[in-house]
């Protein structure tokens, strides 16, 4: 497996380069020859983050850690990325190899998961606004997200709120 590790505002050493590399591994059993890790380290007010993402042929998982301390972190997020892998094991991983218990870094047996359902549907039609009238629609409607359509460049456009902040914003375009 191809690992790439970059740091943001943060100098990891090479013991947690090591470890990183090490357990990160011990995944080459449920992926592909040509799978990939991006690890990016970084540092934000004094907590560390780990962010993982783990791209194979039809697989992709990403897992994102923040507290304290680094070392810890790659437990708690590799511990993720296996439960994804888990969960989604009989769509990603059944044609290449059953998971077998004691293959598990994290679980002492495979966990059941209920299938994902959707239990809501909602319809309405797009209005065309600016992005400073969306983020005043996402806050009348007190939700995490608004979808709409941008005036300037007549995409359909998310709006949602970032990291629990109450003032920062994300916005994701589509090119549909």
């Amino acid at each position: 497996m191809k690992i790439d590790i970059l740091e943001r505002n943060y100098k990891a050493k090479d013991k947690l380069k090591d470890i990183l590399a090490k357990k990160l591994a011990r995944f080459e059993k449920y992926l592909d020859d040509n799978a990939s890790a991006k690890v990016v380290l970084s540092e934000i007010k004094g907590d560390y983050k780990l962010e993982i993402t783990v791209a194979s042929k039809g697989m992709f998982v990403r897992s994102e850690v923040v507290s304290d301390n680094m070392y810890a972190n790659i437990d708690l997020c590799l511990a993720k990325l296996e439960r994804q892998i888990v969960k989604y094991s009989e769509k990603f991983v059944a044609r290449r190899r059953k998971i077998e218990p004691e293959l598990l870094m994290f679980f002492d047996e495979v966990p059941a998961f209920e299938k994902p359902k959707i239990t809501r549907r909602k319809k309405y039609d797009l209005e065309p606004m600016t992005e400073e009238q969306a983020i005043e629609q996402l806050e009348l409607v007190d939700n995490d997200f608004y979808v709409f359509l941008n005036k300037k460049t007549q995409t359909v456009c998310v709006l949602y709120r970032r990291h629990n902040s109450q003032s920062e914003y994300g916005i994701i375009e589509t090119n549909a």
